[in-house]
């Protein structure tokens, strides 16, 4: 009976709080590099027959997020997201008037994890920091297949990359709405993510076209993003109240 007592007193102690989990969702504007002043990559074959050039032209990116609450400042970061580069192509007959520009989407999946830390400016409005990495995976390779040229991008080595990333915004949060967030991000992988390969072809005869060149590169891989955010309401442990159980004396 004695033991029984103080099991059940023990079950009614109230819980302590746990480290925070908190979710939520990403939707990211990829940024066109052009804004930044970044060059487009410029491929010309020795003979100067042709030349073709090919420029990241932004994109979008979704995810889901999970951010470990540690202390009152600091925060870790995680989750999964998708991302679509687009990139623009043109080609240049350097001895005929033949011009042509076409599309291609690069798709990949991206492992974050960042250190986050935190100053809050207003009763509900916070601005943080965050840096750290990231697993990059890409779906596959690409290209886009021309009657007189076409484009191929293929992984060098692993399909696996990784990537330094930074970010940095302001939330606004409300314990029934859950936190509202706006902010940029940049994302910089490590060394080329693929290698990419034009080849071109000269219509001399009708319908006869002829093999002109082959040059190739490289794509980088780095983007900035404007990054809006939603994380869903914590769901805060209730307290159950304490209750004191007077004891049988008579049956112990």
């Amino acid at each position: 009976m004695c033991i029984g007592w103080a099991v059940n007193a023990s079950a009614q102690q109230p819980q302590r709080d746990i480290v925070g989990l908190t979710l939520g969702v990403e939707l990211r504007t990829l940024l066109n590099p052009n804004v930044f002043n970044l060059d487009s990559t410029v491929l010309i074959d020795p003979a100067q027959n042709f030349r073709a050039v090919y420029r990241y032209s932004g994109g979008f990116g979704f995810g889901g997020i999970l951010r470990i609450k540690l202390t009152d400042l600091w925060n870790i970061e995680t989750g999964i997201n998708y991302t679509r580069r687009n990139y623009s192509i043109r080609i240049d007959d350097l001895q005929t008037p033949f011009n042509d520009n076409t599309e291609v989407r690069l798709v990949g999946y991206e492992i974050p994890l960042k250190a986050l830390i935190y100053v809050q400016l207003g009763e509900k409005i916070f601005v943080n920091v965050a840096m750290g990495g990231s697993v990059d995976f890409f779906a596959s390779d690409i290209s886009s297949l021309q009657r007189t040229y076409n484009f191929r991008a293929f992984k060098r080595g692993s399909f696996v990359k990784g990537a330094v990333i930074g970010s940095l915004g302001a939330e606004y949060r409300t314990e029934e709405s859950g936190y509202f967030y706006i902010g940029s991000s940049f994302h910089q992988t490590l060394g080329d993510i693929m290698i990419t390969e034009v080849n071109y072809y000269r219509e001399e005869d009708p319908g006869q076209p002829a093999f002109v060149g082959r040059q190739r590169g490289v794509l980088d891989g780095a983007y900035f993003s404007v990054d809006f955010r939603y994380f869903f309401p914590v769901q805060k442990p209730r307290r159950q109240p304490v209750r004191y159980i007077k004891p049988d004396w008579k049956n112990m």
